[in-house]
């Protein structure tokens, strides 16, 4: 029997999520192992986003796994980390925490000492910079603040000081990077020798600043990074970085997991080493490594174009199954036949999992979960590239419905579907971990979660729609249509009936002497006689039957005659049911009604203007013999 393995983090960091389970499955797929990664995008700056993104590390049950992978270090949000840690330690299983210690686990870390001690001096004792700026992450984070105190004991050593103005922290985002960079070039009136950012995306956001302020780099500055990502290998100029060599701590993670699972003992290891790696921003005379970054650029600028258009177009296809739509009917509909054809980015098995509380009839918008609900509509659910049937389906069920089918281990990527106020529910995604990089995983759940938000508000549209047009087509007083409601909705149901080979009914019924009844008794018991007559005729008729009030005190009644039907027995039904309904309301006064009906055959030639005549004149007849019996009392 496979084991599962579960692994948990956060999107952002692509390249060391792929990198890492990439490892991680070298060592699982022929140890017959699957891969379930739970990944959300949460971000330090929106907290009130975090709440559905952190849903999805809530949504397995870990005692159904045989051991988990967490990579706390990447999550944007402590209550994430607390409740992964809390949560493992409940289930007993064995985990391993990736470059973060948590109590109760082990945890394997990168050097990050060494290999930034190693950039530290290749740009002191290389090129002589003094002036060195460094931009961190946020203060309080571990991993920055090693990397800070390398660059310090080698600018020790070497009799430089770095002063307290020259060190920044920010949200390892490169448009911070770029703020900070600019102030303090302003504020000194001049460039440093050198600028340490503890990761490459905000090295390369102080490139871009230098670039439009028409500053060379390496020339006038030196620049470094931290992780040598891809992209940043790609970018001109390539950036000066440090390796964690994450693959290997994937394949480390894994090797050590199964141990565990095994019940071997295992200590604690030692970090694994970092390597500094010297790029285009630090020494422009970079010949053994031109060719391959040139060919990396290349290849990088044809995959993304490719990639970029056949994904704007992919998306579009999404939205436009998903803007069509009013009800979840139609959504499944809608969405099976798109991804029965075009799927290349979910992979030929995609499960599409939504609450209901959000598309719901009646909706009211917001449903503010913070935890998945127990059962849940699968809408889209494919299996080798064909779709199955819709179902209803407890939530930690489906997370192995297609790999309880599978004989061979695979990477199961799950991910949040929400909005600000709504969680939507999730996806699942069973394809090679590559979907995460150039965030285009990112970019598909983003899709999404509008798509699905457009989705909501077309039906509450349509739902407040429908709504005002029940308010339009129904008499206030007595809760059944009005003429309005019989024109449009009880005639066309009458000529359908005619052209489709079926006997139509139409009645009309009408109260004896409403006048006198409002002269004597007053307007009150007039509405009453009204709601008692509504609520009679609506009791005793077909629930797909029409009932109206046609105006004043005169209702109209329509439907279909089946075989079965006595119509005489259904107006003496009516009779007596407002004999029952006088005792029960208590009502005092005299009421009565007469009614009329005329049927509408099929292949007659009387039409519904000349049939209501033919009903009215019955109805009168009725009417007459009722008055007459008043009379005489």
């Amino acid at each position: 029997m496979k084991k599962k393995i579960a692994v948990f983090a956060n999107g952002w960091g692509d390249e060391y999520l792929r990198e890492i389970v990439s490892g991680a499955f070298e060592i699982a797929e022929p140890a017959n192992c699957d891969l379930f990664c739970f990944v959300n995008f949460s971000v330090m700056v929106d907290q009130e986003k975090n709440k559905g993104e952190g849903t999805i590390f809530r949504l397995p049950d870990l005692k159904d796994f045989n051991g988990a992978i967490l990579m706390p270090n990447s999550y944007n949000c402590e209550s994430e980390r607390t409740y992964l840690h809390e949560a493992v330690l409940a289930s007993g299983i064995p985990a391993i925490s990736l470059e973060y210690d948590l109590d109760g686990m082990i945890s394997i870390h990168t050097d990050n000492y060494y290999g930034m001690k190693e950039l530290s001096e290749h740009i002191i004792v290389e090129h002589g910079a003094k002036e060195i700026v460094f931009i961190g992450g946020p203060e309080e984070h571990p991993e920055c603040q090693i990397r800070l105190q390398a660059l310090k004991d080698v600018a020790t050593e070497h009799g430089i000081s770095i002063p307290e103005e020259n060190i920044m922290f920010s949200d390892w985002a490169k448009n911070y990077a770029k703020t900070l960079i600019g102030q303090w070039v302003e504020s000194h009136q001049g460039l440093p020798d050198a600028v340490v950012c503890a990761n490459d995306i905000m090295a390369m956001g102080v490139c871009d600043w230098m670039k439009e302020h028409d500053y060379r780099v390496p020339e006038d500055v030196i620049i470094t990074g931290y992780d040598f990502t891809q992209r940043a290998q790609e970018y001109v100029p390539s950036i000066s970085s440090v390796s964690h060599e994450w693959v290997s701590m994937g394949v480390k993670a894994m090797e050590l997991l199964l141990d565990l699972i095994e019940g071997k003992a295992c200590e604690e290891i030692e970090p694994m080493r970092t390597r500094f790696f010297c790029a285009e921003s630090c020494c422009s005379d970079m010949n053994l490594m031109n060719t391959r970054i040139t060919v990396n650029r290349k290849r990088s600028s044809r995959h993304q174009k490719m990639e970029g258009t056949e994904c704007d177009s992919h998306f579009r296809h999404i939205f436009g199954a998903a803007n069509q739509c009013e009800n979840m009917d139609q959504l499944y509909y809608e969405y099976g036949e798109l991804f029965r054809t075009d799927h290349w980015m979910e992979g030929n098995d995609f499960i599409l999992c939504l609450e209901e509380e959000p598309f719901q009839d009646e909706v009211q918008g917001i449903n503010n979960r913070e935890t998945f609900s127990d059962v849940m509509d699968m809408v889209c659910y494919m299996r080798n590239g064909e779709i199955m049937p819709r179902a209803k389906i407890r939530s930690k069920e489906a997370i192995f419905l297609i790999s309880d089918q599978k004989t061979e281990p695979a990477v199961y990527i799950f991910v949040p579907l929400a909005a600000v106020d709504n969680l939507f529910g999730f996806a699942m995604l069973v394809r090679d971990i590559d979907i995460v990089l150039e965030n285009y995983l990112y970019s598909w759940t983003r899709h999404m979660n509008q798509d699905l938000e457009h989705f909501r508000r077309n039906l509450i549209i349509s739902q407040l729609t429908n709504k005002l047009r029940r308010i339009s087509v129904t008499d206030n007083l007595t809760g059944v249509y009005n003429r309005a409601g019989c024109e449009e909705i009880a005639y066309p149901m009458l000529r359908n009936y005619k052209k489709a080979g079926e006997t139509g009914v139409l009645m009309i019924a009408d109260i004896d002497r409403m006048k006198a009844i409002n002269d004597l008794y007053g307007h009150a018991n007039g509405d009453l006689a009204l709601k008692t007559i509504a609520s009679v005729l609506k009791s005793q008729v077909p629930e797909d039957w029409i009932v109206s009030r046609f105006g004043g005190d005169e209702f109209f009644v329509a439907g279909k005659l089946n075989a079965t039907m006595d119509l005489d027995a259904m107006v003496q039904s009516m009779m007596d049911r407002l004999k029952e309904e006088i005792r029960e309301r208590e009502i005092t006064f005299s009421l009565s009604m007469s009614v009329g009906y005329a049927k509408i055959e099929p292949n007659d030639n009387l039409d519904i203007e000349k049939s209501l005549r033919e009903a009215d004149k019955l109805m009168y007849l009725v009417k007459k013999v009722h008055h007459e019996q008043q009379d005489r009392k």
